[in-house]
């Protein structure tokens, strides 16, 4: 999921009809429009078989993790289902992927690899930014991870939803496949602990340095205070189809209303969320 701002609609990665959805959120819900894919399971420049992370550069370019093709491609501005994409690069079992909109690079999480790839400025051959050596959970190490986060405007830092080991990871800006990186939530092992995380999927950071964590396994969304050892929960909790609850939640961002947006995974939904009512 990305939520495109200027035109306060999202982009969606339905990835079990292999394809790419726009929906305007102005007034929910509202019909999908395909601006990629929809053209069955396969590797060809028009298909996908496990569309994950969306994202959308400064100039409205449309990029794509695909899983199953193990590549990251991008669409042209005011792509649809008859557009075919370019091939950016090899990445193995790409995951969720964030763009930073001040320098256009684009961190991708390769589960296959317990890494996280840079491609800077975009282009050229991806360099590990977090992570790629073995699966383990090492400071230098990251298991199954997920969820990717590059926080360019307050702490400048990368954050991974190691999900493997049931932790959140931090990364200096610079860092690469040597650097050691710090467990700023969980790593207390899996739980429902309010010091613990369950399968974590994404990472959010505010102005303030607070942390939101969707807690997959945990079926709630928790809220990490900067240099605290334990979150609340200000969404879900209970596994469920009410308004009120989550089931498996997955990437999370934030609207230009501050609003919280939850993909609500085995829900087939994506629920917003006024923040200051939690």
């Amino acid at each position: 999921m990305y939520y495109d701002g200027p035109n306060n609609s999202l982009i969606v990665s339905d990835y079990v009809n292999h394809r790419i959805l726009q929906f305007s959120i102005n007034y929910p819900p509202s019909v999908a429009t395909v601006i990629a894919g929809s053209n069955g399971e396969g590797c060809d420049m028009n298909q996908f078989t496990t569309a994950v992370g969306v994202a959308l550069d400064s100039s409205g370019q449309l990029y794509v993790s695909d899983a199953g093709c193990h590549r990251l491609v991008r669409f042209p501005l005011s792509s649809n289902s008859t557009i075919s994409a370019t091939f950016l690069g090899y990445i193995n079992t790409p995951e969720l992927l964030f763009i930073n909109e001040l320098t256009g690079d684009i961190y991708v999480v390769s589960y296959g690899d317990n890494a996280v790839y840079k491609f800077v400025g975009g282009n050229g051959s991806p360099v590990v930014a977090a992570g790629g050596n073995g699966n383990g959970n090492a400071s230098n190490q990251l298991a199954g991870p997920n969820g990717v986060y590059y926080d360019y405007l307050y702490t400048h830092a990368l954050y991974v939803a190691d999900a493997g080991n049931h932790r959140v990871m931090k990364f200096p800006s610079d860092s690469t496949s040597a650097t050691y990186g710090t467990v700023v939530a969980g790593g207390n092992g899996a739980g429902s602990g309010a010091n613990q995380l369950n399968n974590p999927r994404s990472i959010l950071v505010d102005s303030q340095g607070t942390l939101y964590i969707s807690d997959g396994d945990n079926n709630r969304i928790q809220r990490w205070l900067q240099n605290a050892n334990s979150g609340t929960t200000i969404v879900g909790g209970t596994k469920g189809t009410a308004p009120n609850q989550l089931n498996f939640p997955d990437q999370i961002l934030f609207d230009k209303y501050n609003n919280l947006l939850v993909v609500d995974r085995n829900n087939n939904r994506i629920q917003r969320f006024n923040l200051t009512t939690c």
